[in-house]
């Protein structure tokens, strides 16, 4: 979202389409823009920077013959020409899974995603094996069936400040590295949100940290509740999250009921057998302590949050449907 209440989507099931709403209209209409020109792809991060809506990372194809892979480029669009531009950078590392929060009005802090050397590799040897689904099962297999860190999420914390061009180390997180995570910032407070420690397997600790002097310092973390009914807390992979009257809000995500049970008692490919569970469920951070708030309209995940005054805005998604 620009800093006039213009909210701006697109990408994943959108492919390269992007639209634009603006919120302090009292009718409101969606409004496509001009189609981004990187190719499709999921799971980028995007955020205005200078007045300018930059994209960063993602996965897709190069073309329909290709594997799925993970990008490192960057794009921005600019509102007033209506025109996107590859920007001159790279990120250190492929952003896929990755979360980003906007720092000021030229530093975005981006946190997480998977190895893109690991994860390019597993799709590279989906597609060798073509239709010999024995082969294929095997590689399934090998690639989920180890511990945590041999997927080498990325841990580092990275700032890209747009005015000047440039990717600086902020850092690494207090514990392992997540993948599709779900961040916030308020009040120069990060909450970085639950997410994958490792392809099936989540993690229910929030870690909080506070940006101050050029520098991020990380402070005591806290964990989600088990929902209703649940005796633990699996964590969430691509929750939504936002404000509401000085209330952090977490809902939605999902997650596979029972994979942080067989991880403990040493299965590795922790999710084997086990269907993915969408959820509906909200959690409010309430005077320091998290506790469930109720549940969604219905159960949804890895779409767009979107803080504007008291309201959180959920935009795209997908579920079990």
């Amino acid at each position: 979202m620009d800093n006039n209440g213009v909210i701006y989507v697109g990408l994943g099931t959108a492919g390269t389409s992007w639209y634009k709403i603006d919120l302090k209209k009292q009718h409101k209409d969606w409004e496509r823009i001009k189609s981004f020109p990187g190719g499709a792809r999921e799971q980028s991060v995007s955020v205005f920077l200078n007045d300018e809506l930059y994209v960063f990372g993602g996965v897709g194809k190069k073309n329909s013959e290709s594997p799925l892979q993970v990008y490192s480029d960057v794009y921005k669009y600019s509102p007033v020409k209506n025109t996107w531009q590859k920007v001159d950078t790279i990120s250190p590392v492929g952003l896929t899974g990755h979360t980003g929060v906007k720092l000021n009005e030229t530093m975005v802090l981006i946190t997480g995603g998977v190895n893109e050397h690991i994860f390019d590799k597993y799709f590279i040897d989906i597609a060798a094996a073509a239709a010999d689904e024995s082969e294929k099962n095997k590689v399934i297999y090998n690639y989920f069936n180890k511990p945590a860190k041999d997927y080498f999420f990325n841990k580092i914390v990275f700032i890209y400040n747009a005015k000047e061009n440039t990717w600086k180390n902020a850092g690494e997180l207090p514990d392992a590295g997540t993948a599709g995570s779900s961040s916030v910032m308020e009040n120069n407070f990060l909450m970085l949100i639950n997410g994958e420690l490792k392809p099936g397997l989540r993690t229910d600790v929030i870690y909080r940290a506070m940006w101050d002097n050029d520098k991020l310092t990380w402070l005591k973390n806290s964990q989600l509740p088990p929902s209703p009914g649940e005796q633990q807390q699996e964590g969430l992979a691509g929750a939504f999250s936002g404000y509401s009257h000085g209330v952090l809000l977490v809902g939605g995500g999902a997650n596979f009921p029972g994979a942080k049970q067989n991880y403990t008692n040493g299965k590795f490919y922790s999710h084997e057998g086990i269907n993915k569970k969408w959820r509906d469920e909200v959690y409010g951070l309430v005077n320091g302590h998290w506790q469930y708030m109720g549940k969604m309209k219905q159960p949804l995940g890895y779409g767009v949050s979107v803080s504007y005054g008291d309201e959180v805005f959920l935009i795209g998604g997908e579920n079990a449907k």
